[in-house]
């Protein structure tokens, strides 16, 4: 172990100057470089005394018999002077004014409901009573168990805290439990509202047809337009947008021709320094006003509304309905979790799923007409009829058909008189003839594919 105290010096006019207080040097372990601290004091014994204390706390750090100093000093500190220091953090590093804003608040009102003074109050106990007791939404709760954390976790990283106490509470589950769940537009509502939107219609179409949320669409310059392009984009800087990370998104010709002909001439500055919808953008009472005249119900049957972040989820369940690439939808949304884009913004109940379940065949209790209760296949699998009766020659064709590996169906001569029969009843007798002409010529051209291996092609 490495202690002892001295005066530092420095050069002054080519002459050797000793400063009036003392400094010491310390190292724990003896390979370890030493650490020079000031003990701001001009006698020697104090600052042996001083140096001395120093190093017994260091030791017992070491040993585990006490918690670092930084700890021990946030221990004592008031809860509200950590929150505003974690607050000036926040800012410092240039996160979201309302992230921080939203953050800090939640945790004061924590801390005041529950009268928690410093870092030792805060319990998972009576954090899981106190949140019992709120009565709000399930969202609203975890909201307020995230940014908890989020403080706790921010003490632990600048070593004030050794371990977070709500490492362990678990999240309140918020699955299906939405107060105001989005749905999706469709097709028709979309035609109905931008009929009579007037100017703000364009400012409608850049959130649907771009996908992005409403902030970051109304952040929008005109510099971040590029319309000349061969394909025309609009570039989404990192400054906009929640995931900062910046994205260009292309642009569909209708409303490239539309942007430009609203664009400021280039001698208009003050426009082109203006955000692009700065006079058209619709706020959330506009656009109420604008479903209500559309006829356009902002709550549907089943508790689902309608919002700005609508045309956000109708650009994913479009995109699923008409084929877009689901990696190509990950990136124009900005998600970095795939299941977030399929399940979160896909309105399943918007999707055509009539149309893929139409795909099923339909399987009836009761045969169709004209089709015996039970099918080829069906007596080919049995040896015997409904009726008990033995199977007929066509059944044991079919089946030393598929025993010899030929996949084709032969026609027997019980197949073709029950087809004679039938098509004599249809077609009366004044086509008997041009009947039995047709049957024995289909019967024959079966009989060579199966003796050949072919399999007749399909009508």
């Amino acid at each position: 172990m490495i202690e002892y105290v001295f005066r530092p010096s420095r050069v002054v006019n080519g002459k050797r100057v000793l400063s009036r207080v003392f400094c010491g040097r310390y190292a724990i372990d003896q390979a370890a470089k030493p650490v020079q601290v000031s003990l701001n004091t001009p006698d020697r014994e104090v600052a042996r005394k001083r140096l001395r204390a120093i190093v017994l706390d260091k030791q017992r750090e070491a040993e585990g018999i006490v918690a670092p100093k930084a700890v021990r000093v946030a221990a004592a500190t008031q809860l509200a002077q950590l929150v505003s220091d974690y607050e000036v953090d926040l800012r410092g590093r240039e996160l979201n004014p309302k992230h921080v804003r939203d953050t800090t608040t939640r945790v004061r009102r924590m801390i005041a409901a529950n009268a928690w003074k410093v870092l030792s109050d805060i319990r998972a106990d009576a954090f899981v009573k106190w949140r019992a007791s709120l009565k709000l939404s399930a969202k609203t709760k975890k909201e307020y168990h995230l940014s908890a954390n989020a403080f706790l976790n921010w003490l632990v990283q600048t070593d004030r805290l050794m371990v977070n106490p709500l490492a362990k509470v678990p999240h309140v589950e918020t699955r299906g439990k939405q107060v105001r769940p989005c749905r999706a537009f469709s097709e028709d509502e979309l035609q109905r509202l931008f009929s009579i939107a007037g100017r703000r219609r364009l400012a409608y179409q850049m959130l649907l047809y771009t996908g992005q949320r409403k902030s970051e669409v109304r952040s929008l310059m005109w510099a971040d337009l590029h319309l000349d392009e061969a394909k025309p984009y609009a570039l989404f800087r990192e400054s906009t947008t929640k995931d900062k990370d910046k994205r260009a998104v292309p642009l569909r010709p209708e409303i490239v021709g539309e942007l430009k002909a609203l664009k400021p001439k280039p001698e208009e500055t003050h426009m082109l320094a203006k955000p692009i919808f700065w006079f058209r953008w619709p706020t959330y009472d506009i656009l109420r006003g604008d479903l209500k005249r559309a006829g356009i119900d902002r709550i549907d049957t089943l508790g689902r509304s309608v919002h700005f972040h609508s045309f956000r989820k109708t650009w994913q369940t479009l995109g699923v309905r008409y084929g877009i690439n689901q990696r190509v939808a990950q990136e124009v949304l900005g998600h970095s979790d795939a299941n977030l884009t399929a399940k979160v913004y896909t309105d399943v109940p918007a999707l055509a799923l009539h149309t893929e379940i139409a795909k099923l065949p339909w399987i009836d209790a009761t045969p169709r007409a004209g089709v015996g209760a039970v099918t080829v296949g069906e007596r080919a699998a049995n040896t015997h009829t409904g009726s008990g009766e033995p199977a007929s020659n066509s059944q044991h064709s079919h089946i030393d058909s598929q025993k010899s590996g030929n996949s084709c169906r032969t026609s027997s001569l019980a197949d073709i008189c029950d087809q004679f029969v039938t098509s004599v009843n249809v077609t009366g007798a004044e086509s008997f003839s041009h009947v039995l002409t047709s049957l024995v010529t289909s019967w024959r051209k079966d009989e060579m594919a199966a003796r050949a291996g072919i399999e007749p092609a399909t009508k």
